[in-house]
């Protein structure tokens, strides 16, 4: 398949398109194949280095997990002055540069952003993370997730998207892409063919996009050619089938055949490059998932996976082994050199875009430690705009009580009962209920945190309702419900053993804020106020209190039906 490196996403020049083809001639095989190696190090930089010079292995990158700025960047310069190609430096942020940087910003997950209503905040959002990541080395966002939230029970795609209408996750990705690439970072769109049509988790299993050639055009086809339109440089493909367009392509291919995107040749060329004309990048979503490791022996799928049209292979289960397992693949026939020559190609032009040569010619792959770039951590603009954020993206989905604003002098004393709220993949930290609770005491309000211990209890599962009415005005449920790496759902479980469930929701009030899964009210649905609030963070939280004591009024606008299908009695 032919490539052309003038045309989008690369735009390269002669002098470009020269290093490019110089650098691919001067490769052994061995080095070409290890280009393809894009792996998570969870050690030392040194760590890393001293296994790639062992097993031979020269990378076209590497992602670090969070670390403060100063490590960070002391890893990828001694990574980048080892190896002679310079490498790519990724990062997987979603909420801003506080996923990889500790002095980083959080503006808080994409559905918060849509709910604003204004792109041209995700562009911010976007330009001010890259602005970020740059100054601690890194190239390449694996970003903007482009997925439809389209099914309440997923547990992974949720807050991470931009919501459920198709025309603003397009603006949203759009804008957000465009920020990015204006910060200085490659951009990606994921998860290919498109996540959030079934309610499973492709970490755990090869999951699915059901719809039909028809319905996948108008939706998730029209969403991934406006991307690549606007000159994405990356797609990440998910360990996702697309069953209508894999036997369209492959007719006869038993169900039970039929290959996720990130190895199914016939989506890799037809679709993706053929139909939509997608003629950059496409990596591979973590191998490690069982998506991927359940489809096909490893040996096979390893090396399958970039001769089915892959460029990038993400992330390894044993890097080592991994390793083996692609070059054995070349050995056995199993990968082309002509496909493994492609792949190559297109990481070079993608570090070539980058001026990664020249930068790194010039020894300036790191911003100086006086550049713009650094100075600009916590500014006093970046905190404006998390502000900003978490003002115009909360979001009062109902109040059919009439509750809010709360006032201190007539509803004092609060119960807040914490769901979930402990520490998970996405959200390393939990405990997020003791600073809603101090925000709330902020405003005036004596709050009592739940404990389970015999006294509350009692309180809420056996004393008289006369009672519990004495002692509190408002019952506040504080719901932080994420999925925590190893579960497949995302939902309410109640404390105490069903003591918390709202029993007495016709006794005294009863109020629920969310500050992640929006669709509490999937398992609570008589709860008359209910609150999205999209991320736990610090500003948020602190503005969340601040809008219930009625200082600020609510902004948002939901980007989801935070109802649900399944209730339609209670929508309102």
């Amino acid at each position: 398949m032919s490539i052309d490196l003038k045309a989008k996403p690369f735009y390269l020049s002669d002098e470009q398109i020269a290093w490019v083809e110089e650098t691919l001639q001067g490769m052994s095989l061995n080095d070409r194949i290890g280009q393809l190696f894009l792996p998570l190090a969870l050690g030392t930089a040194e760590d890393f280095m001293e296994l790639c010079d062992r097993i031979g292995l020269k990378p076209c990158g590497i992602l670090f997990r969070k670390d403060s700025v100063a490590n960070y960047r002391a890893k990828t310069m001694a990574l980048q002055e080892h190896f002679p190609i310079p490498l790519l430096i990724a990062a997987d942020v979603e909420r801003g540069a506080s996923d990889i940087l500790e002095e980083g910003m959080n503006y808080g997950h994409n559905m918060g952003l849509a709910a604003t209503k204004d792109p041209e905040v995700a562009y911010r959002a976007g330009r001010y993370c890259a602005q970020e990541c740059t100054a601690a080395g890194v190239h390449w966002d694996f970003g903007p997730v482009s997925d439809l939230d389209l099914n309440p029970f997923n547990p992974v795609t949720n807050v991470r998207t931009f919501g459920s209408d198709l025309e603003t996750v397009i603006a949203f990705a759009r804008s957000m892409a465009r920020g990015l690439r204006d910060g200085g970072l490659a951009v990606t769109a994921k998860h290919f063919p498109g996540d959030g049509v079934d309610g499973r988790d492709q970490h755990f299993l090869s999951s699915v996009n059901s719809m039909s050639m028809e319905e996948w055009d108008a939706t998730y086809g029209k969403i991934y050619q406006a991307l690549i339109d606007d000159g994405v440089e990356s797609i990440m493909e998910g360990h996702i089938q697309l069953p209508s367009y894999a036997k369209y392509y492959a007719p006869g291919t038993p169900g039970e055949d039929i290959l996720p995107a990130s190895l199914n040749a016939e989506m890799n060329r037809h679709l993706v490059r053929e139909k939509l004309g997608f003629n950059g990048v496409l990596i591979t979503d973590a191998s490690s998932m069982c998506g991927f490791t359940e489809v096909l022996p490893r040996r096979i799928a390893v090396p399958t996976c970039i001769e089915n049209g892959a460029d990038v292979f993400l992330f390894m289960r044993n890097l080592e082994e991994d390793f083996e397992f692609m070059k054995q693949g070349v050995a056995d026939g199993i990968l082309s050199e002509k496909r493994l020559e492609e792949a190559v190609t297109r990481i070079l032009a993608l570090k070539a875009k980058l001026r990664l040569p020249e930068k790194k010619a010039a020894g300036t792959l790191i911003p100086a430690e006086d550049s713009e770039a650094m100075r600009a951590f916590r500014s006093e603009e970046k905190i404006r705009f998390e502000k900003e954020v978490a003002d115009r993206s909360i979001t009062l989905v109902k109040d059919t009580q009439h509750l809010l604003p709360l006032d201190p002098a007539k509803q004092h004393r609060l119960m807040v009962v914490a769901l979930g709220d402990k520490p998970s993949y996405h959200l390393p930290r939990g405990g997020y209920v003791k600073e809603f609770a101090e925000a709330l005491q902020a405003q005036g309000f004596a709050v009592t945190v739940y404990d389970e211990s015999p006294e509350m209890q009692f309180d809420l599962a056996r004393s008289r309702i006369s009672d519990l009415k004495a002692k509190y005005d408002v019952i506040v449920y504080f719901g932080n419900i994420c999925t925590n790496g190893a579960d497949s759902s995302a939902r309410i479980t109640w404390p105490g053993v069903r003591v918390t469930m709202p029993a007495l929701i016709r006794e005294l009030p009863y109020l629920m804020v969310s500050v992640d899964n929006p669709y509490l009210l999937m398992d609570a649905p008589r709860i008359p106020t209910y609150i999205n609030a999209y991320t736990a963070t610090p500003t948020i939280i602190e503005t969340l209190a601040e809008k219930l004591a009625g200082k600020s009024p609510f902004k948002g606008v939901s980007p989801i039906n935070a109802f649900t299908t399944l209730f339609p009695n209670t929508d309102k």
